[in-house]
């Protein structure tokens, strides 16, 4: 069909009107001189059809419009089969009240913002987020601050005052990063921030990433996020914390510590260095579950950090340590509110330990005493099943975390270190003597019994 004269001027005008049936639309131009056209598409290409009033126009858009909803201006350029094709089209789009140029014309717009991607998959990740961003509109508002605030509140008397001072250091140092929505946090977000904290191990992040999903899973328990979902917390990444750097102490470097330390604090270095116990198990212990004369010690499953009871060995090195000092009753250390009031006495203790000139005699291991009992035994048992026994652990956790290659003769010399008779003088005494250490430096390292007695107590 050739172009009506005035298509030209209807070109890039706005529609005087649209004439609009169902689905199907026909804009209506002003050509000039009092006449009008109706444009729109057929056969692919489309058709302009010229009017002598708009009057006119109207009626002849609706008779197309009719035309175009019913097929019959194609059925002469389709083959039987296409036909076909397109009569289960319009039934397919029937109910929708949509005709198929419509449906047709939203499929190519679609493709075309898709990049070639699946439609129906684009709608299913619509309807899913949608149903999401519903379901978090009905949620209860609140900002990660307040939820902090709540969660830190409700578990105040029903754990450990450790385990509470250390989740509110690490919630109260994430509020002041997250200050917005709960339910606006996602697993970017803490990535971004863990990764971003300077000179932390993989462990101490996976640490802090373990306190979110404890908060993130109390706020889901008490809808302030979707329930029967895993938390964006849960799906934040775990780094690895392997590989780490384990210290020990030397054997001469345990001994300073076991000589000039105070002796109220011999039985912690003792214990944790000889028999492997964790710092929270000896702050749990008492004297009745050391059996002297079974030479073996109960650390029962309300002690150990594992909950599963165990009888770590008394060496004779042990027991030489700790015979001297025992009670019949009470705590091994006594005096000792929780975990965080021994640290705090314990390194006030350990500062004092230095030599004449004021240098420091030792420099103290994060977990050394453990690590330093699991490292010799195993140079000394050369069994990984009987040490983790010992120990609490598993062989797979201890060639992990607690091992160091050290020899035997080194074993040997660290399982060898017994108190010194009062008035003996050791070997190196001048060089351990000083400050703090013992200003007996003349006489030798003080022994357990009156070093005490001789220190500050803190």
């Amino acid at each position: 069909m050739k172009r009506p004269r005035g298509a030209a001027k209807a070109k890039g005008r706005g529609p005087v009107e649209i004439i609009k049936e169902k689905t199907t639309s026909i804009p209506i131009y002003d050509a000039g001189d009092g006449k009008y056209i109706a444009a729109y598409y057929a056969e692919g290409k489309r058709r302009l059809v010229k009017y002598k009033s708009l009057e006119a126009a109207k009626a002849g858009a609706k008779e197309i419009i009719q035309t175009l909803t019913t097929g019959v201006a194609h059925v002469a350029t389709f083959t039987p089969k296409e036909t076909a094709s397109i009569n289960d089209a319009v039934d397919i789009l029937a109910p929708l009240e949509i005709s198929l140029t419509e449906a047709v014309r939203q499929f190519a717009e679609a493709h075309k913002v898709l990049g070639g991607g699946s439609i129906v998959s684009a709608a299913q990740f619509y309807s899913k987020h949608l149903e999401e961003e519903n379901r978090r509109g009905a949620l209860t508002p609140i900002t990660f601050p307040e939820l902090t605030t709540k969660f830190l509140d409700s578990i105040k008397g029903t754990k450990s005052s450790r385990y509470i001072l250390d989740l509110t250091s690490k919630l109260k140092k994430a509020s002041g990063v997250f200050k917005g929505q709960i339910r606006s946090i996602r697993a970017d977000d803490i990535d971004q921030w863990l990764s971003g904290m300077k000179n932390a191990s993989g462990r101490t992040k996976n640490n802090y990433r373990t306190a979110l999903i404890t908060l993130f899973s109390y706020a889901r328990g008490k809808k302030y996020l979707p329930r029967g979902e895993k938390t964006e917390a849960e799906f934040a990444t775990r780094f690895d914390d392997k590989g780490g750097d384990i210290g020990i102490y030397t054997p001469e470097h345990f001994r300073i510590l076991l000589t000039n330390i105070e002796e109220r604090f011999v039985p912690f270095v003792a214990l944790g260095g000889f028999a492997g116990l964790r710092t929270i198990e000896i702050l749990r212990l008492e004297w009745k579950d050391i059996w002297f004369d079974q030479d073996v010690i109960e650390v029962g499953k309300d002690k150990a950090k594992t909950a599963t009871r165990r009888l770590p060995p008394i060496l004779p090195a042990l027991k030489a340590w700790l015979q001297p000092l025992a009670k019949k009753t009470g705590p091994v250390l006594e005096g000792i509110r929780d975990d965080f009031h021994f640290t705090r006495l314990f390194k006030k203790s350990t500062d004092k330990l230095v030599d004449a000139k004021g240098e420091p005699l030792l420099k103290l291991v994060h977990n050394g005493l453990r690590h330093s009992f699991c490292s010799y035994r195993m140079a000394t048992t050369k069994s990984a099943a009987q040490v983790a026994l010992e120990a609490g652990n598993s062989p797979k956790m201890l060639f992990e975390n607690y091992r160091e290659l050290v020899t035997e003769k080194a074993a040997k010399e660290y399982f060898g270190i017994l108190p010194e008779k009062k008035g003996t003088k050791s070997k190196g005494s001048k060089k351990e003597g000083g400050k703090g250490a013992g200003k007996s430096a003349k006489k030798g390292p003080r022994s357990p019994r009156n070093l005490g007695r001789s220190s500050n107590q803190g």
